[in-house]
């Protein structure tokens, strides 16, 4: 990621491929140092979270998850209850007790999605794939059959 820092006597300015910043410089250097910092991880993170292979991991584990959670069992109810609570954790509650009968590749892809669905602010987790769109209708369904 291309950066740019520019001081001028009174601000100093941010510029990036993402976009850019600026703020009002400190007679503190460290202020100010500490100011870009903050700054250039907050641009990197967005350059991280909207690259395409980013995007392609986080799609292949939530197809995964979507996937298995087709199977029935208590696995299945693993997956489904935790994607239904990132899409609504007030009216869906996942039981994380379920999580002790999920496999590893379930595993590694529900705690994948979970670290970064809920590390920025990302969409609906129903809006990734939108040809799963059935599925979770299906998921909302056995829950409300299930009440």
């Amino acid at each position: 990621m291309k950066s740019e820092v520019i001081y001028n006597d009174n601000e100093i300015i941010i510029r990036t491929e993402m976009g850019g910043c600026s703020f009002q410089r400190s007679a503190d250097e460290a202020v100010n140092e500490e100011r870009i910092n903050d700054n250039m991880q907050m641009f990197e993170k967005q350059y991280f979270y909207e690259s395409e292979a980013f995007n392609d991991d986080f799609n292949r584990h939530l197809e995964t998850v979507i996937l298995a959670t087709r199977h029935g069992g208590s696995g299945a109810r693993a997956c489904r209850d935790t994607l239904l609570s990132l899409y609504n954790g007030t009216h869906y509650k996942a039981n994380l007790t379920d999580w002790y009968s999920l496999d590893s590749t379930n595993k590694t892809a529900l705690l994948f999605i979970l670290e970064h669905q809920t590390n920025s602010n990302r969409k609906d987790i129903d809006l990734y794939l939108p040809e799963y769109a059935s599925d979770f209708a299906r998921m909302k369904n056995e829950i409300s059959n299930n009440d």
